[in-house]
């Protein structure tokens, strides 16, 4: 309704004229609220007007009738007075004529009574009533003489006929009087009638149109807030839609204005920014189409420099094998710890291109997982039978911590061992003095394995570095310690391809000890 009022109707030109005044919406809302109070006002003004009115009106009905029965009133005195004049004729008594003037001094006070207010007819008909009352009471006087000095007898007809004429002309008078008071009274309550008539078509137009000027007020102000809430909701919808080009139109020249103008400069920068987005997600996929080239490219390099470098060193570490086993013959005392020299840091050159070689796989996706059953006791114990000689030259206590009743589990032992290796020859690496130990449990469905020591720690901002590739927590820990930074990394990616996880606690000159969990059989669904 409010819609098609709007489309249908000259409404919509006021509210577009609302909107368009120079003012807040401040203003513009107590401007509404103060005509819709005058409303309020003039209707109870015109109420209070109603009312005195019909007081009034009530005041003069009330005395109209007062007058119509003091008029019904002097027709009965003189009634009664012409009775008894005719009552002293016949009985010849002067107690009649008390009786007359009693009714004469009633008539009379009821005659002052309702010429006190004068009323042009009313008012000469009073004057005319007075002057026959006088003559009227002429007679009366006559008679009273008439009797006192017993001459009644002679006189009896003339003043008969006389009082009888006064008193025929009195009462048409006053006649005319009631019937002119009630023809005053009477047209005094149809005047009251069509008053009221009046008055309540007025106050029913009054009404109607306060309610109707209020309705149109509200109606106005609230759809010049209503339609730049619409048009701005609307905006909004496109805007996140991503159509940065739309843009609201409205005519306030209020808040509304001014949020529109705020509103479409935000979508003309949203709209630079929309630009500069697309260009720069279009320079992004460049860069990271180079990016998986370069890898690629670095991938394949760190794989095929892998292959051509173990060639020769395997052939070297053969050579100087054989040559310390005695296949060439009886080897000089002072060439068999060079040689064992050689075969050391050759196998330890060995281990660093495997690590390059696998990360290179993982890399590439070509690093598959060789499944089997494979018992906890015994990859730990390995792990350490290989590292121990490590711990006696340092002179760590090198122990393991197996929980009981582990069951057969199954992953890729291999890798699982190279993850406990790089961990625990880490720990070596940085444990001075103290001990360093490995440990396994089976929590739930879950194995987790830890290995913990005694070493230099890693201080807490640095945690987060420490399973990155090519880094290490420190560069003064590099030239001390040796080491590529791959380990970690390495084993990092071989414990997510079993579907577990790796973190580590640690704390500066304490130690440090790092977890890491695995299903209890890959590959297999939980029992």
């Amino acid at each position: 309704m409010a819609a098609s009022a709007l489309t249908r109707s000259p409404v919509n030109a006021l509210v577009r004229w609302v909107a368009g005044i120079r003012a807040s919406l401040h203003t513009k809302l107590l401007a509404a609220f103060g005509i819709v109070t005058l409303l309020f006002v003039v209707m109870a003004a015109f109420g209070v007007h109603t009312i005195v009115e019909t007081t009034e009106q009530a005041r003069l009905l009330d005395l109209a009738h007062q007058r119509v029965d003091w008029s019904q009133q002097i027709e009965q005195a003189l009634a009664r007075q012409m009775q008894f004049s005719v009552l002293a004729l016949l009985s010849q008594d002067e107690a009649a004529i008390a009786r007359i003037l009693r009714e004469n001094n009633r008539f009379n006070e009821l005659l002052a009574k309702l010429d006190a207010v004068e009323i042009g007819e009313q008012h000469a008909l009073v004057e005319q009533v007075r002057v026959s009352q006088d003559e009227a009471m002429s007679v009366v006087a006559d008679i009273a003489n008439a009797i006192r000095d017993r001459t009644l007898g002679d006189v009896t007809g003339a003043l008969l006929a006389h009082q009888e004429r006064l008193d025929a002309e009195i009462a048409a008078r006053v006649a005319r009087l009631v019937d002119a008071e009630q023809r005053r009274m009477k047209a005094l309550r149809d005047s009251i009638a069509h008053a009221n008539r009046e008055l309540l078509v007025t106050t029913a137009i009054l009404s109607v149109s306060a309610v109707v000027l209020a309705w149109l007020c509200g109606f106005v102000i609230s759809w010049s807030i209503i339609l730049p809430v619409r048009e701005a909701q609307n905006f909004l919808d496109h805007v996140a839609t991503g159509a940065f080009e739309q843009r609201v139109v409205l005519p306030n020249r209020d808040e509304f204005g001014a949020l529109a103008e705020r509103m479409n400069r935000m979508s003309e920068e949203l709209q630079k920014l929309d630009r500069m987005k697309v260009e720069a997600a279009s320079e992004l996929a460049q860069l990271n189409t180079q990016l998986e080239r370069a890898s690629r490219a670095k991938s394949e390099f760190l794989s095929n420099m892998s292959h051509e470098l173990r060639t020769p060193l395997n052939a070297i570490l053969g050579f100087t094998e054989m040559m310390v086993d005695g296949l060439y013959g009886e080897l000089p005392e002072e060439l068999k710890d060079p040689l064992n020299d050689v075969q050391t840091n050759g196998r330890h050159l060995l281990r660093l291109i495997n690590e390059v070689l696998d990360l290179s796989k993982i890399e590439a996706g070509r690093m598959e997982l060789a499944l089997g059953d494979y018992s906890v006791q015994e990859l730990v114990a390995s792990v350490r039978v290989a590292l121990r000689s490590l711990a006696e030259e340092k002179g760590l206590d090198f122990r393991i911590d197996v929980a009981d009743g582990i069951p057969i589990a199954r992953g890729d032992a291999g890798r699982l061992t190279q993850c406990l290796m790089n961990l625990a020859g880490n720990a070596l690496k940085f444990t001075l003095r103290g001990e360093v130990c490995i440990g396994a449990a089976l929590q739930g469905d879950e194995l987790v394995y830890r290995v913990s020591d005694t070493g230099i720690g890693i201080a807490p901002e640095q945690i987060d570095n420490v399973f990155a590739e090519f880094r290490q927590v420190d560069a003064t820990v590099t030239r001390e310690f040796g080491g590529t930074g791959l380990g970690l990394s390495i084993s990092k990616k071989f414990i997510e391809m079993h579907g577990g996880r790796i973190w580590v606690e640690s704390r500066v000159g304490v130690g440090s000890t790092f977890f890491f969990s695995v299903p209890l059989r890959v590959g297999e669904a939980a029992t």
